[in-house]
């Protein structure tokens, strides 16, 4: 097994790059199953749409078909994918004023919303999620959905490994604070 899933961390073999820079199309279809779950999840709560984070997801594939040759091995894999993602927000984005509105239903499935059977539950944590600034979830989503570490964070954000940090545990305390009375 070259990729895969542990419960917080994507485990991807960085031989998958070099066999698909060389037009291996099943190294490419294992990178795919074994990122794009959490990289759609990572793109969603930047997006906050559905259309648009799917769109992104392909547009990062491609990128990766076509650049797998300037992956350096060294860090994580998933890393660089979603630095490469967030890369693809930023430019299309960069020109439109941020969005008002977030559709839950869109996050639902990709964040683990859709499984949770107590609907009580379910709509306590589509609310603490919608309390969140974009930041605050790009931040929580990489770190508690993908299990990246913050230095791997920080790089993607381009900000110093103190602030993504003091960011992470700030967002934590503020859901703390209103959710738990902390």
């Amino acid at each position: 097994m070259h990729g895969g899933q542990s419960k917080n961390n994507v485990y991807i073999d960085e031989e998958l790059f070099e066999k698909i820079q060389g037009g291996d199309k099943n190294a490419f279809r294992e990178l795919y199953e074994t990122s794009y779950r959490p990289l759609y999840a990572f793109l969603l709560s930047l997006t906050q749409n559905s259309e648009d984070a799917q769109d992104l997801l392909q547009d990062t594939y491609i990128q990766i078909y076509q650049k797998s040759h300037l992956y350096q091995k060294k860090g994580n894999p998933m890393a660089w994918i979603m630095k490469i993602g967030k890369n693809l927000f930023l430019m299309k984005y960069r020109k439109e004023k941020e969005r008002q509105f977030v559709r839950y239903e869109d996050m639902e499935s990709e964040l683990g919303f859709a499984q949770i059977g107590d609907i009580e539950n379910k709509l306590l944590l589509q609310k603490m999620f919608s309390d969140l600034c974009r930041e605050e979830r790009e931040i929580i989503v990489m770190h508690d959905v993908s299990g990246m570490k913050f230095r791997e964070i920080a790089s993607i954000m381009n900000k110093p490994v103190g602030t993504v940090l003091a960011r992470y545990n700030r967002s934590i305390r503020k859901l703390k604070k209103q959710y738990l009375n902390v």
